[in-house]
């Protein structure tokens, strides 16, 4: 009698798969090309272990890893190498291999991962989509070697408001459907401008594009600089962007579009109930002598914290002019032309942008004081003298904050690409867009219990599992591309999503969700191994999997004659559960 045991398999078989397609192991290997002759387990294979850890359910720390593998069937997870013992999977192992990535440069692992992905999955690189974002990290990181050429964990602008905590820069470049294929970490304190810079002139090489292939770059404002316009111009590179505030062009245009009141609806971008109505104008205009189209947006959804900021202004404004026309509404004239000439002093001295002053100059005849004292007399006549008052009424400029508010459901994008039949403002817009694909990556790097749980102290294993961390969403993302693909064909009929509501567009972690809760058995018999499901699995799950383009199959392992005979040097290296 031998001991029946069960384990999860859940979707893990399905991220090894991916993983495999791919071949991040092999691939990882060969950049490296440096055995660790101290383990049995390579470092690729070990590097995918670290990505099914981040991509789990449980989320188990670095010098825990092995815990996380305990209750699941290892081969199903890793099918290029299921002879592996889980005992080889420690903090002392995942620190060399960290290393190892490191002194390999890891951005030339992560982009070695990435062309694999790119040839296999056959991803369109015509469009890439780029943003940043800052991790924060607890700690004080004091020894750290801020002129070599790791990043540095150091203070600098965090977008997540915690200017009090350290930090790294992660740049993130995706395809238009979201799969990540260009990343860096960088120096804590480096700006987005030098970044995105820095990434023009990379990008061809990264992409292996040549100068004259087509290639759009969609970034935020923080793109468009003076030298970025110089650099996308001299290296041929088309872009979308927003332009920033800092150019005086960019209320001047805005100004314009409100005037001329020509605009172009193109209606909603989604199909949810509150979602935003879209009209655009668009012109040409130049900067610094180079031609850019120009695409002026209208939302009727107000930009909040536009409103909020120019409420503010206004308040304050309208606080300290009141303020002054009280301490003037007690001073006296003696006629009513020196009070004249004071108002219009104080409007000289005070600009006032948000507000009106409607002026009033009163006039008051007041008792004289008399010199001497006590009572007056009976027949004493009171002396008398005609003094003026002046008073200024406050009141909103309802034009102006009118205008000013309609700027604020306004937001302008420059581009290079200027033909308008080609390239709709509709279209311009939704490429635009598109920058939400970027910041579902940023949910990976954000998420707390990930990347910043794990207790690394060297800058340099940070920073080569912050391109571990980059795999590990490409795969993620790879996985919901595919399903999301098959899913928009007519003739394919939608799956049970979260709480089973029909969609074509599941998310990954609502294929994660109906793939959870599957157990698989595992048997030993004259010392090999066999894992099968126990039942069927469900029609929702089937469906899944055949969406992905797998079988149940993959839940099932046994191990052949000829691979133990290969593998006879060590029992435990039998996937020891």
């Amino acid at each position: 009698m031998y001991d029946v045991l069960p384990y999860r398999g859940d979707y893990y078989p399905v991220l090894g798969q991916l993983l495999d397609e791919i071949d991040v192991a092999g691939t990882i290997n060969k950049v490296i090309n440096t055995p660790d002759t101290r383990s049995n387990i390579d470092v690729g294979t070990y590097t995918c272990l670290m990505i099914l850890n981040l991509l789990g359910d449980v989320n188990i720390r670095l010098y825990r890893m092995n815990e996380f593998f305990e209750d699941k069937a290892l081969p199903l997870m890793i099918p290029w190498n299921p002879y592996i013992d889980i005992n080889e999977i420690n903090d002392d192992r995942a620190g060399r291999v960290l290393d190892i990535i490191w002194n390999a440069d890891p951005q030339k692992v992560f982009s070695a991962v990435s062309t694999n992905a790119i040839h296999i999955h056959e991803l369109d690189t015509t469009i890439i989509h780029a943003d940043t974002t800052s991790k924060s990290f607890e700690g004080a990181y004091e020894k750290q070697d801020i002129n070599g050429i790791a990043p540095v964990i150091i203070q600098g602008f965090n977008k997540d408001h915690r200017p009090d905590l350290k930090q790294l820069i992660f740049g993130v470049g995706t395809t238009l459907d979201g799969i990540p294929i260009i990343g860096e970490v960088a120096d804590g304190n480096v700006s987005d401008k030098k970044l995105n810079g820095r990434w023009v002139k990379d990008l061809r090489t990264i992409l292996n594009k040549d100068i004259d292939d087509f290639l759009i770059y969609v970034a935020d404002s923080s793109l468009v600089t003076t030298n970025n316009l110089i650099l996308l111009n001299n290296y041929n590179v088309d872009f979308i962007s927003r332009l920033p505030g800092t150019f005086d062009i960019e209320k001047k245009l805005k100004e314009k579009a409100l005037v001329e009141n020509n605009w172009e609806c193109i209606g909603k971008l989604s199909d949810e109930k509150d979602s935003a109505i879209y009209q655009s104008w668009s012109t040409f205009d130049e900067i610094e002598g180079i031609r850019y189209r120009f695409v002026v947006i209208s939302s009727d959804h107000k930009d909040e914290r536009k409103l909020k900021s120019l409420d503010k202004t206004i308040k304050k404004e309208s606080t300290e002019i009141y303020k002054k026309l009280k301490e003037l509404s007690k001073r006296q004239f003696i006629c009513k032309r020196d009070a004249e000439i004071e108002s219009e002093k104080f409007s000289k001295k005070y600009r006032v942008k948000y507000h009106q002053i409607t002026w009033e100059i009163q006039e008051k005849i007041e008792k004289v004081k008399r010199n001497t004292r006590g009572r007056p007399n009976k027949n004493e006549i009171l002396q008398t003298q005609t003094k003026y008052y002046l008073s200024g009424h406050l009141r909103i400029n309802k034009e102006l904050y009118e205008n000013e508010c309609g700027l604020c459901g306004l937001f302008i994008l420059i581009t290079s690409l200027k033909d308008e039949k080609k390239y709709s403002t509709e279209t311009i817009l939704k490429m635009y867009k598109g920058q939400g694909n970027v910041e579902r990556i940023f949910k990976f790097i954000k998420n707390p219990a990930w990347i910043g749980a794990f207790c690394l102290k060297k800058q340099e294993r940070l920073a080569a599992l912050g391109y571990v961390l980059l795999i590990a969403a490409m795969v993620y993302t790879l996985w919901e591309r595919r399903v999301r693909k098959v899913l928009a064909s007519d003739n394919v009929l939608p799956i049970d999503g979260l709480n089973k509501i029909k969609t074509k567009k599941p998310t990954t972690y609502a294929l994660q969700t109906i793939l959870s809760s599957i157990l698989v058995l595992c048997q030993k018999v004259d010392n090999r191994l066999c894992i099968w499901l126990p039942k069927p699995l469900k029609q929702n799950q089937k469906r899944v999997l055949e969406l992905t383009g797998l079988g149940e199959e993959i839940y099932n392992f046994r191990e052949e004659q000829k691979n133990m005979k290969k593998n006879h040097s060590s029992a435990s290296r039998g996937c020891e559960m």
